[in-house]
């Protein structure tokens, strides 16, 4: 099944490649709303090499190849916390994205040291 969906990933799959350094990269399909305390919208979820050249969409099973999509930013922010992102960045209007680093895997801006010098 590999061969005839090389650009999707499920859940398992999407582990593997953040080990290869890929990203995860969040896209806000319908823009969110808040009702209550909540907020909801649609968001799928792309794993995207860093260099921009591989993407591969989650999905909920190879067999089905249905798109993963979450409703809640509650359901979004506990799977990426799954995944074993510290940080979730969530876009709000449609068409958005944001990317996530995988763990033990952070952008270079994030994870370099700061020199403070005392005055």
């Amino acid at each position: 099944m590999i061969e005839e969906a090389p650009n999707v990933v499920t859940e398992d799959g999407l582990r593997g490649l953040l080990v290869e350094n890929y990203l995860i990269e969040v896209v806000c399909k319908e823009g969110a709303e808040k009702r209550h305390n909540s907020w909801y919208g649609t968001w799928v979820v792309r794993a995207v090499a860093e260099d921009g050249r591989a993407d591969k969409m989650l999905v909920t099973s190879r067999s089905y190849l249905k798109v993963r999509e979450f409703k809640t930013i509650v359901g979004l922010v506990s799977f990426l916390a799954d995944m074993g992102c510290t940080t979730a960045s969530i876009p709000l209007v449609e068409g958005a994205r944001e990317r996530h680093a995988a763990p033990g895997h952070m952008p270079e801006s994030r994870t370099d040291p700061v020199l403070v010098k005392d005055n």
